[in-house]
């Protein structure tokens, strides 16, 4: 149940922490797990892949997850082959943009890419800019990669899984709600800050989840407790750290572990079910080292590079256990991604 104290001090506190936090960059300082980096069993054709790998000596890779994450995964990959990697971390549209550009000029600067799964991997199988994960000579796949976590026909391998969580301020909320239904709780009218529903796929998703799961006066009781909306996760999000409400929407792990290391009161509740956002592999067709790209495929496509991964972020592994409570994503109808607007009284 939310506290009702709130002192002028600590609001003070959390707006300047917000306020340093906001001009960060994205990604938090350390890796978000203390977890020791695989090291991947040989074959015949694993050792040819590293032989030709290691004769180009290099690799690129595009990559969304978080920074710091991306930097330690890569110095494993470092350690295991002694192959140095170039690593580039942008939001996905951006890196899809910039992918695309190069691709389009015949310049692919990245081997391989860790994406937010989209249309835009279908389209670049269609433009010949990628080579289908199934057709690629990769030994870990499909081999015992996990059935039903790819898309496009088997083509894209989903690595993955980045749930959505509830964001809470701690100093306002006693102990951490344990059901989506407390955004649904009179106890917490005006205490909500949320990304508004359409403002991505994977938030409408989320509240399409909501709707099935609960029913539309779910979300018609959400609506009910006059929900403050921002434009995103991030604004809401430190919003929160800030004291402005107790509870928020979509509880993002990078934006979060931002906030914390400044020392901001703010926490995930992971609950159930969930879905989110997937992070696809794929490799570039003829790029500048496209041996290392497949190599690199392999390693987080093998059970200990994925694990190793997503231990590193903080998401869920489509080998792990969890996997059985993230309910994928779909593509929700426009019209009903109105209706899901109007049920909850976004703008």
């Amino acid at each position: 149940m939310r506290s009702t104290r709130r002192s002028t001090a600590a609001l003070g506190t959390a707006t300047a922490l917000l306020l340093l936090v906001a001009g960060c960059g994205g990604g938090s300082e350390e890796p978000t797990s203390d977890v020791a980096a695989p090291t991947l069993a040989d074959s015949e054709e694993l050792d040819q892949l590293v032989a030709e790998a290691q004769q180009e000596n290099c690799l690129t890779l595009y990559g969304v997850p978080d920074e710091a994450a991306l930097q330690t995964l890569t110095d494993a990959f470092t350690a295991e082959y002694d192959i140095p990697v170039s690593v580039v971390r942008l939001v996905s549209a951006d890196l899809t943009q910039r992918f695309s550009t190069e691709a389009q000029a015949g310049a692919p600067a990245a081997d391989v890419i860790l994406l937010t799964n989209s249309p835009f991997y279908s389209q670049a199988y269609d433009n010949g800019w990628l080579t289908p994960m199934d057709q690629a000579d990769i030994p870990a796949f499909p081999g015992d990669f996990p059935e039903g976590f790819t898309a496009d026909d088997g083509r894209t391998p989903i690595v993955q899984l980045v749930p959505t969580s509830m964001v809470y301020n701690p100093d306002l909320v006693s102990e951490a709600p344990d059901s989506w239904e407390a955004y649904a709780d009179p106890a917490f009218s005006g205490e909500l800050l949320f990304a508004e529903p359409t403002s991505s796929p994977a938030n409408v998703a989320f509240w399409q989840l909501m709707r099935e799961t609960y029913g539309d006066q779910f979300l018609q009781a959400v609506a009910a407790n006059q929900p403050s909306w921002y434009n995103s996760a991030v604004p809401a999000t430190q919003a929160v750290a800030a004291g402005e409400g107790s509870l928020g929407f979509p509880g993002v792990t990078p934006i979060v572990n931002n906030l914390k290391s400044a020392g901001a009161p703010v926490e995930l509740a992971q609950l159930s079910p969930t879905t989110g956002p997937e992070i696809a592999v794929g490799v570039t067709a003829d790029s500048p080292c496209s041996a290392a790209g497949r190599l690199f495929a392999n390693y987080v496509l093998s059970e200990e590079g994925n694990t190793y991964l997503n231990e590193l972020t903080g998401d869920i592994s489509p080998f792990s256990s969890d996997a059985e409570d993230f309910v994928r994503p779909e593509q929700v109808p426009a019209d009903q991604a109105e209706e899901i607007r109007q049920l909850l009284g976004a703008p």
